[in-house]
């Protein structure tokens, strides 16, 4: 802002025919660019917020300093592009009101030959519809970078948050467990054969059966348990405050809801289960990993059963008792 302003002055000062304009507001904004530049990163957000009022008040002395109606107006644009964009409504509103009153005394410091009504009224209305036009923009990009977010945590077929989602919601369950000193515990399940479902049934098939899973999960887990799908059929739940008994109880609803009689055409499911239960767990990849050992030992125990570890493999003890 302040070095197209630099620019502008001095070509002005360099193009024939120009009226003369005031040099002082011109200078003012090269000391401000050269202060940026050095200074920039390190300044507060405060001290930023004050570039676009100091901007219009730059404006004001260039406009009142320059002889006839001239076109300088439209630079008001540019304090109002950087405070709507970067301070919000807040920001847009205060440099309207700002622009606004230093326009007007820069109006009735003119001869009244330049100084008519009009002249105020479309510096406002054109400020405002830039501000206006920027925080829509903003707002829809926004909106955007949120859905894109949210589209990035989830997972496209189940509607079930993905591992990122997963590791991102958990963290914060984590910290706190830790706060309150509870258990956790994490189950994590993987449907038996599932590729039989795809040769026989066909993949369409195989993904409502992957859909029906996770509606299964949904149903049968609080409001506040983090459910995931974290690839092919691999699914991965958190249950926050659960001991090793609650946990199991959790699994074992699950198991007998998708091998229960099918629903919709659907094949029913047999699925294998591992857990760890812990009180305060200190971070998710020990949780993780216990979880998918316990459901390693179940497949290799003969598939659809529940097995828990009371430890984390880290800790050198894996049971791998079959409850």
């Amino acid at each position: 802002m302040y070095g197209g302003a630099t620019v502008d002055a001095a070509v002005e000062g360099l193009l024939p025919g120009d009226p003369s304009f005031a040099l002082v507001p011109a200078l003012a904004a090269a000391v401000i660019v050269a202060l940026l530049i050095l200074l920039g990163p390190a300044m507060p957000r405060s001290v930023l917020a004050t570039l676009g009022p100091i901007g219009v008040v730059l404006i004001g002395l260039a406009l009142a300093g320059t002889p006839g109606a001239g076109d300088g107006a439209v630079l008001y644009v540019w304090p109002v592009l950087w405070s709507a964009f970067f301070f919000g409504r807040r920001g847009a509103v205060g440099i309207l009101l700002w622009i606004g009153l230093v326009h007007a005394v820069v109006l009735l410091s003119l001869p009244a030959v330049s100084s008519y009504p009009g002249r105020w009224l479309d510096v406002m209305v054109s400020s405002t519809v830039v501000a206006i036009v920027v925080l829509t923009l903003v707002a829809r990009n926004d909106e955007l970078l949120e859905e894109l977010a949210e589209q990035a945590r989830t997972d496209a077929l189940t509607g079930l948050l993905n591992r990122r989602g997963f590791e991102e919601r958990a963290a914060v369950e984590l910290a706190r467990s830790r706060r309150e000193q509870s258990w956790m515990a994490v189950v994590a399940f993987d449907l038996d054969y599932f590729k039989r479902i795809n040769d026989e049934w066909g993949h369409d098939v195989g993904d409502h059966v992957l859909v029906r899973t996770g509606q299964v999960l949904i149903e049968h887990a609080r409001e506040f348990d983090v459910v995931a799908r974290f690839g092919g059929e691999e699914f991965v739940v958190m249950l926050p405050g659960a001991d090793p008994r609650a946990a199991h109880a959790f699994a074992e609803r699950v198991r007998d809801a998708l091998a229960s009689a099918a629903t919709g055409g659907l094949p029913s499911v047999r699925t294998s289960a591992g857990i760890l239960a812990r009180v305060a767990p200190g971070q998710l990849e020990p949780l993780l990993h216990g979880a998918d050992s316990a459901l390693y030992e179940a497949k290799r125990a003969g598939r659809d059963r529940v097995i828990m570890v009371e430890h984390p493999p880290e800790l050198g003890v894996a049971l791998g008792a079959r409850l």
